[in-house]
This record gives structure tokens, C-alpha cells and sequence, in this order.
């Protein structure tokens, strides 16, 4: 299975090697122009071709009925995945960055066919250089860094939501459109669609020297759901901005409607048969829609990987080149508009781009062809302003069947809503064949590979760790990784490499890069033994605090001009004047107090100044505070969401175990007592692993990195699972949505999701 999906990839690329020879060979011949129109948030149930009934789409019926409807047509769950998709022809996990965000070092098909000598036109929707609005954590690392509309490889454009999501105003009645670098002024009382359809339109007339390739990603049928010119409250000014599902129909009938015109433009250019025309749709209805086919209501499912998310309309027209009313089962993706264009227009591949699609212009032209039977996704649309209801997930399907990288494999032709997982104790023989070709298509695809396992001990366990989670591999080749802590503004992870003196830098984007170099060990301490950071955290201000291990000091850094050149600043060097051992571990409490621990572990071969391994409380007034001067091996330590215990992990290998003390004020706990005896895990461990860093959920659950992996342990100190790296594991960290926890495992850094997929 494994080889024969390697070799259509291969295919894939050695095809497009094809299609640049054949180009090179058939420059003198007529190349046709291509409109590319996307729907804005319209299933396939919305079109009367398809068996709509709630709408009526003479036009949009007529271009399937004179060219050729494909049934199995799949967008992402939203509109930014698929436009990325489609733009770039690339997998989202290779390219994404976040909702409403382009990466401007990205090549369009814009940019593509503009370099191959096509005036380029783009009208509609752009959002996709900024989104969120002013204030939303870490908004302010991702507004205006997508790609601006004028540099997206078009000659002409005419953008609604160019810019930020708050300037956006309105994309219907006297709409906010950015055309060839100015804002439109006189769009009081005009309709923002019929603005984009006519200059479509002008354009088209104008291309006379050149063939034209447009690109039209519509604004309808996207919410609001406002009147248009042919409904009857548009008669009213003060009623064109209403808000109502009612006017939904309206909308899609005027969306039938600018496709009408286009076409009679085209045929009074006498373009028409000259012009590959597409109309595709960037994900399903919106949720609060509910449309008929026949006497089946079928409710929209925009946002959701069900059916009901992902299955669009898409139908291609192209007088006597695609046969008039044929329909195809074959699989059609975003990806595979770009090397159909390529091929279609007879445009070389550039030699850096390597698309992951398949052309589907052999299907056009009723060609047999051998095309992949499965469709793809990876899709993730976060981060981005609301968008926390939606959760990430990764599934191939074909026609009746549908496996989720989670694990679960459902029948969708007769379980359209994905209800009933199929047991692999029920699976025929050729389910489980296809089951594994599916899995094979999704080990093949996945970004990361899979490391580790689940160990199950409680029911309660799988509402903090889904039952299909995965442990990925994200990044290795460590000497000790330790300290993570989550960046929210950057959306990223850092942490430490202790020996190495060094702090990396890892998202899901760009992957792992050096942060900071020297992290721990800046030269200041004589006869230092050259370790860097260990434990990290952001202070209530956000700024980064370091333990830093070879200084024997808690810093916080001040300036990164770049990642050789840190500056730090300290935080607290000593305790009653003697230098402390070795920071390890940190942690604040509700009001800005820090507590951390010193054990001597950090300092090798180096003596004590202080005699003693501590826990102590540096409150926000700066009054230092030893808490605890008798723990054999401090390390580990963290704050309940309450403020009233205090968690300490004692790493000492007699008895490795969990401490806890009440919290009775500043600088002040009392109480002292076992909480979790790790002592028969360490010794039936394969890691031989003592309790080291910790973090706990917002439901108060300590996940501890202990023996073979990460421990998680209820807050009445009960085992619940452990997340099994089994090797040295030495801290662990939540995403600040506390879906992702991420774990320091020795050389290894990982990640696991810990909630289920939605649909």
C-alpha cells in the first residue's frame, strides 16, 4: 500500500515535469483563458444541480448541465484553509499560519501565471493578511504580517477585507473595498457584489493582447445575512444592513445570478469558448441554515469535518472542450486546482514549487487517467479571533468511508453525521484492508511521527486525555531538554537544553530554531560548570524569567536583539548573602508572588555555599522567604489555581514522591504532608525516572513528569494515567488554550493533543 502511494506521488511530480516539457513545446499555441470563481460558504445541498430545492440557480444549473458536475468535491471546514489551499496548492500543515494569514513568502497561482506572461485579475474577499482585532492575545504578532493583497501576483484587484478585521466595514450594502491600491468613495447605495462582478467583467473586456486568468472569491453567500437589490427590503436604505437567515435565499439566488452575467459577458466577448470557467466553493453552509433536497433538510455544517463541512459544490464549463452534462466521481481537492491550471494553460512549474495535487484536466476532457480514490485533510484554523470553538483535526475519506488520524473510522454513506465509530472487532476483511490503506495515506502525510503510548488507569482519565490521542514527535536531538514554557503572543514553545547552554524556539510552522545562546552560563560565576536555563516562565508582565543554573541565579531577560546577544537582568542571586545552589523550578501564584526551588543536583562538582537544598517564596514586595530547608532532592514545584497549596516534587530516589503545604499567606505554608508516593513507580520504571516538573490543568489535575513519562494525578492525589515516553522525562507544558501539552523527554521534545477531534 505504503509503495504504491509513494509512487502516485510520485507520478504526481513527474507528471508536472511533463506538463513544463509540453509547454515548451506548444508556445506558438492559443493558451485559453481561466476564471476560478469560489463560493463563500455554500454547500453542495444550496445548488439545483446537485438536488437543491430551497434555491433557485438556473445559471449555475446550466453550467453543469452544458459542462460537468463533480460529486466528490471536498473543501476545508473554513474559508482561510481552503484559500490557502487553493492559492498555494499546497497541504495546510505545510503552509498554515493562522486564521486570516497568508505567509507573503508563499507563491500564488496569481504569482505563477502572472510570471508566465497572463494579465491576472482578483475581485472578493481577501482576508488574508490580518484578522484579529485589536487586543486579542497575541493578535498583535499576527496583525498585518499575511500578504498583502497587491503583492499576491495580480495585475488588477478589487478586495473586500483587505486589512485588519476590525476596519473591515461591510462587504454588501455600501461596502469597504480596496481596489488597486485606494479605497473606493462613492460606494454609498451600491451592492459590494455587483462592484466585483463589474469589474471582473471590465476587465475581461479589456484583455485583448494576453490571455486572462481571474480569480473571483466571492463574498456571498458569507454572512451577515443582508437583503440584496432584488429583495424587497432593499428599496429601504435603513433595511440594506438588516441581519436575518431570511435573506439567505436572496442571497443565493444573486449569487446565480452574477454567475449569469459573467457568462453573457464571456459570450458577448466572444470568449466563451476560449475561457475554462470554474465554480467551487470554500467550505460548507453556515451551521444556522437548513435547505432542502427533496424532502431531506439538510442543516449546514460550515466549521465542522462532517459532510455537511466539506463537500462543496464544483463544476467546470468549457465549450467543446468538456463534454456537455457529464458528471465525475473522481475526488477533487483544493490542491488540485493549481496543476490543473498549469496543465490547462500549458505554464511550467516553477522548479521550487512542488504541489501536492493532482490535475484533474484529463477528467475534463474525458481522458482516462489514474487519479488517487481518497481525499486528505489536515486542517487546523486556529490560532485566530474566534476561533476556539473549532479543534484541529487530520482524516482521510473516500465515497462511503472516513478515518480520523484519532483513530476513529466511520461508514459516512450510511452515517452522514459520523455518530457510531465502526469497532475494529466488526470490520469485514476489505474494511480492514481499506482501514489500513487510509492509515497508510495518513502515516505518509502526517507532519509528525507518532512516539510513545497511553497508559489508562482510571475512567476519569480519558475526559484529560482523549482516547485517540497521539504523542508526535516534534523536534530531537537534545542533550537534556527541560523547562517549556508556552508563549501565547507568539504562539510558540521555548525551552531550555541545560548542558548544551542554550534555549530553542519551536512552532508548528517553522519548526525548531536556536532562541538564545548563552542562556544559563553568561561567565560570571568563576569555576562555573557551563549549564544553561532550566526551568523558564513568563511573570504576570509576560516577560521571560530564567533559572539560570551555571549563574546560580534567578535573571530575567531584558533585550534578545538577536539570539546570540541575551541581556539579562537579575531577579534574586542569594539567600542571607551566600550564592544559592542551582535554580531549578519555578512558579506564581494569583498575585505575583514567585516560588521556586534550589537543589545542589545543578552544580556537579562545585560545594554548597548555603549547606542546603530549599523552597522558597520571593513575594512581590522582594522579601526573600525559605519555606523548606529539609527536602532531600527539591525540583518540581507549582501553585494550585486557588493559591492555597503548594506542590513540590522531591526527586530523591529512596522515596520519590509529591509534597504538599497549605498556603496561609505570603511567604507562609504550613501543613506539610505526602501527597503522591512515587517510590514502586520509580523502581518497576524503565526510566528509573524521579518526579521533576509539573504543571496542573484548569480542573486542578497535576500532570507530573515522573517515572516513564508524564504522570497525571487527580488533586486528591490519585493516579488517573500516564502519558508513557518511557525514557527520561523532565517537564511538561500546557498551549495557553490547554489543548496541546508539550513534554521535555531527555533528547525528544513532544506534543499530544489532548482533547478529542470535532467534527
Amino acid at each position: 500500500m505504503k509503495n504504491r502511494f509513494q509512487y502516485v506521488f510520485f507520478f504526481s511530480l513527474l507528471t508536472l515535469a511533463c506538463y513544463a516539457q509540453k509547454a515548451n513545446k506548444n508556445d506558438g499555441d492559443k493558451r485559453p483563458n481561466v476564471i476560478l470563481i469560489m463560493v463563500d460558504d455554500l454547500g453542495y445541498e444550496g445548488i439545483g444541480s446537485y438536488g437543491g430545492t430551497s434555491y433557485h440557480t438556473p445559471n449555475i444549473d446550466k453550467l453543469a448541465a452544458t459542462g460537468m458536475q463533480f460529486n466528490q468535491a471536498y473543501a476545508q471546514p473554513l474559508c482561510t484553509p481552503t484559500r490557502v489551499k487553493l492559492m498555494t496548492g499546497q497541504y495546510n500543515f505545510r503552509n498554515w499560519e493562522a486564521f486570516g494569514i497568508l505567509n507573503p513568502q508563499q507563491k500564488t497561482f496569481g504569482h505563477i501565471m502572472q510570471d508566465a506572461g497572463y494579465a491576472t485579475c482578483m475581485v472578493g474577499k481577501w482576508q488574508l493578511q490580518s484578522y484579529d482585532p485589536p487586543g486579542y492575545p497575541g493578535g498583535e504578532h499576527r496583525r498585518g504580517i499575511g500578504m498583502k493583497v497587491e503583492d499576491a501576483g495580480f495585475d488588477e484587484y478589487s478586495m473586500f477585507h483587505a486589512f485588519h478585521t476590525e476596519d473591515k466595514g461591510s462587504r454588501f450594502a455600501n461596502p469597504t473595498i480596496y481596489q488597486n491600491g485606494e479605497f473606493l468613495t462613492e460606494t454609498d447605495g451600491k451592492y459590494g457584489p455587483d462592484i466585483f462582478s463589474e469589474y471582473l467583467n471590465d476587465f475581461v473586456a479589456r484583455q485583448a493582447d494576453k490571455p486572462f486568468f481571474v480569480y473571483y472569491p466571492m463574498a456571498l453567500t458569507h454572512g451577515p445575512f443582508n437583503p440584496t437589490p432584488e429583495s424587497k427590503d432593499w428599496k429601504y436604505p435603513e433595511k440594506r444592513l438588516d441581519e436575518d437567515t431570511t435573506y439567505f435565499k436572496d442571497m443565493v439566488e444573486y449569487l446565480d445570478k452574477i454567475i449569469g452575467d459573467i457568462v453573457y459577458n464571456l459570450e458577448k466577448k466572444g470568449l466563451r469558448e476560449d475561457t475554462l470557467l470554474m465554480l467551487y466553493s470554500d467550505n460548507g453552509t453556515h451551521q444556522t441554515i437548513f435547505s432542502k433536497m427533496g424532502d431531506r433538510t439538510v442543516q449546514g455544517g460550515k466549521g465542522l469535518t462532517t459532510e455537511a463541512g466539506i463537500k462543496v459544490p464544483f463544476i467546470a464549463n468549457w465549450p467543446n472542450h468538456i463534454k456537455a452534462g457529464t458528471t465525475s466521481n473522481e475526488f477533487i481537492d483544493a490542491i488540485d486546482f493549481m496543476p490543473t491550471i498549469l496543465e490547462a494553460t500549458n505554464t511550467p512549474s516553477p522548479t521550487s514549487f512542488q504541489p501536492d495535487g493532482e490535475s484533474f484536466l484529463p477528467v475534463l476532457k474525458g481522458e482516462p487517467v489514474e487519479r488517487r480514490d481518497w481525499v486528505f485533510m489536515s486542517y487546523d484554523p486556529k490560532p485566530g479571533w474566534d476561533k476556539k470553538q473549532f479543534a484541529p483535526a487530520e482524516f482521510v475519506l473516500n465515497e462511503n468511508y472516513k478515518l480520523y488520524g484519532d483513530g476513529r473510522f466511520y461508514d459516512t454513506k450510511n452515517d452522514v453525521l459520523e455518530k457510531d465509530s465502526l469497532p475494529e472487532t466488526k470490520l469485514s476483511p476489505e474494511l480492514k484492508q481499506l482501514k489500513s490503506k487510509f492509515k497508510v495515506v495518513l502515516d505518509s502525510l502526517r507532519k509528525y511521527p507518532t512516539y510513545g503510548w497511553v497508559e489508562r488507569l482510571a475512567p476519569e482519565f480519558d475526559s484529560l486525555v482523549s482516547k485517540h490521542a497521539r504523542i508526535e514527535l516534534v523536534a530531537e536531538g537534545f542533550n537534556w531538554s527541560e523547562g517549556p514554557v508556552w508563549l501565547p503572543k507568539e504562539q510558540k514553545l521555548i525551552f531550555s537544553d541545560v548542558p548544551e547552554n542554550k534555549i530553542y524556539e519551536w512552532d508548528n510552522l517553522d519548526g525548531l530554531s536556536l532562541y538564545m545562546a548563552p542562556s544559563g552560563d553568561t561567565g560570571i560565576e568563576k569555576g562555573s560548570n557551563g549549564k544553561g536555563s532550566n526551568g523558564l516562565i513568563l511573570n504576570p508582565e509576560g516577560e521571560l524569567v530564567l533559572c539560570q543554573v551555571g549563574d546560580r541565579r534567578i535573571s530575567k531577560l531584558t533585550s534578545l536583539k538577536d539570539s546570540h546577544h541575551p541581556k539579562f537582568e537579575p531577579v534574586i542571586t542569594n539567600f542571607n548573602g551566600k550564592k544559592f545552589n542551582s535554580p531549578n523550578d519555578m512558579d506564581y501564584d494569583k498575585n505575583g508572588n514567585l516560588y521556586f526551588t534550589d537543589p545542589s543536583f545543578g552544580l556537579g562538582d562545585a560545594k554548597s555555599d548555603i549547606g542546603f537544598n530549599g523552597v522558597y517564596f520571593y513575594g512581590k514586595n522582594k522579601e526573600l522567604v525559605l519555606l523548606d530547608d529539609s527536602i532531600k532532592a527539591p525540583n518540581g514545584i507549582a501553585v494550585s489555581n486557588d493559591n492555597k497549596t503548594l506542590y513540590v516534587a522531591d526527586s530523591f530516589k529512596e522515596q520519590p514522591k509529591i509534597l504538599a503545604y497549605d498556603i496561609v499567606g505570603n511567604g507562609k505554608v504550613s501543613n506539610k504532608r505526602l501527597f503522591f508516593d512515587a517510590t514502586k513507580l520509580h523502581k518497576a520504571s524503565i526510566s528509573k525516572q524521579s518526579p521533576d516538573g509539573m504543571k496542573i490543568d484548569e480542573k486542578g489535575n497535576i500532570f507530573l513528569a515522573g517515572p516513564d513519562g508524564v504522570l497525571v494525578i487527580s488533586p486528591a492525589g490519585k493516579h488517573l494515567g500516564t502519558i508513557r515516553t518511557d525514557k527520561n522525562t523532565g517537564n511538561c507544558e500546557f498551549s495557553d488554550n490547554g489543548r496541546y501539552l508539550f513534554i521535555t523527554a531527555d533528547d525528544y521534545l513532544l506534543r499530544v493533543n489532548l482533547r478529542p477531534y470535532s467534527k
